[in-house]
């Protein structure tokens, strides 16, 4: 009965994966103020929320998507690679209440931002850094995981046996993991896989397993696959926590770490405790890529708004709480964390950010924090002088 269960979930998985049929046409260009965004997969579902809000204003924004993987969208500002879509090819768009709408682009047009969950040298050889003209604009915090389908017994996986695992796939050595038509891998492009890389040791282009075009794609293969037992894929956190209910995240052991740890404080629990102080080593700033004017604004205003909404730098529209938001698709706002790091997997330093959201941050992630609420800064311990987001913090 167990496995009839599974099966009828992951149909229906299946079916919604499969998208709704196309029914509109419009250009992209006869949107309101659109404003055209391509690259990482995993960053799908943060644009849809801060899509709703932006199309409800009396000015609205439209962002207009094109998922490719990281790399390439690094690719689109550092080079000028022009995208369209049209048909089959369609952008994504939504309205309002979140509802994806397609729209062509007939024309090959720049984007605006190039979205990345990776550095542009985790895609490219930079050896003297970005041009003047293009500026990394840093993003919340989001994390990337080994995931197996939910009935699988395997609970962790350590770095090594994950270089073994994507390294060699059949000739792994690793139980259960040495059938590769069940090693679900990316590409080249992904941020996912690239920071993965990074983390294993494996190089992106050399990684052994079962190829997929996205995130989706990846799991539903995952969430289909047989034997489960054998089964492992890559997921951003986001993507892996939405679906909790057909895979489950491994705990993971980075080099030199004695045990294995969850993005969370537990493979339950939401509030991203282990990233947010270090413990969880596969994270990093979600990045994004502009041209910028000699004041090192974005080109065009309204790509620096879509800009400055999530990388926290620019009040919010309206009633948007991004730390609420941000919370809610399971990536860590740059002022709830306590770590920091410059480059990928680079070495993690201390880092108190000022105006902290971390207790703000558990409360809506988790439902709970044990921070000392607060009105006023009187209110607040010498321990935790700071109210902030409503919470006493240290900064």
């Amino acid at each position: 009965m167990r496995l009839i269960a599974f099966t009828s979930k992951a149909a229906l998985l299946l079916m919604t994966l499969a998208g709704s049929p196309r029914l509109d046409a419009a250009e992209c260009a006869t949107l309101p103020n659109p404003v055209y965004v391509t690259g990482s997969t995993a960053a799908k579902p943060l644009l849809i929320e801060l899509s709703k809000y932006l199309a409800s204003q009396p000015s609205p924004v439209t962002i207009v998507y094109l998922g490719q993987g990281s790399c390439t969208g690094v690719g689109a500002i550092l080079n000028g690679t022009l995208i369209q879509g049209s048909g089959t090819t369609a952008l994504s768009t939504w309205d309002a209440t979140g509802t994806e709408k397609k729209c062509d682009v007939t024309t090959p047009v720049a984007a605006d931002v190039g979205i990345s969950d990776v550095f542009a040298s985790t895609c490219f050889t930079l050896p003297g850094g970005l041009p003047g003209n293009v500026v990394d604009f840093w993003g919340p915090v989001q994390s990337m995981t080994f995931v197996v389908p939910m009935g699988s017994p395997e609970v962790s996986i350590s770095a090594e046996a994950a270089y073994c695992v994507f390294g060699f796939g059949n000739d792994s050595g690793v139980a259960p993991w040495t059938d590769e038509t069940v090693i679900f891998k990316r590409d080249t492009s992904s941020g996912t896989q690239r920071m993965i890389s990074a983390a294993i040791g494996v190089p992106a282009e050399k990684w052994k397993g079962a190829a997929t075009t996205g995130s989706s794609d990846l799991l539903q293969k995952l969430t289909l696959a047989s034997p489960r037992e054998k089964t492992i894929g890559i997921l951003a956190a986001d993507v892996a926590q939405d679906n909790r209910t057909v895979l489950k995240v491994l705990a993971y052991q980075h080099t030199k770490q004695s045990c294995g740890y969850f993005p969370d404080r537990d493979a339950t629990s939401n509030e991203k405790a282990n990233i947010r102080d270090g413990h969880y080593a596969i994270w990093g700033p979600l990045h994004l890529f502009s041209r910028v004017d000699n004041s090192g604004y974005p080109l065009k205003s309204s790509a620096g708004d879509v800009i400055g909404y999530l990388a926290g730098s620019k009040s919010a529209p309206g009633q948007l709480d991004l730390v609420f938001l941000e919370a809610q698709r399971h990536v860590v706002p740059q002022c709830a964390m306590r770590v920091k790091r410059a480059q990928e997997l680079g070495p993690m330093l201390p880092f108190e950010p000022v105006g902290s959201c971390g207790c703000y941050y558990e409360k809506v992630a988790n439902g709970a924090t044990k921070c000392t609420p607060c009105q006023r800064q009187v209110d607040c311990p010498a321990s935790a002088p700071v109210c902030s987001y409503g919470y006493c913090e240290r900064n």
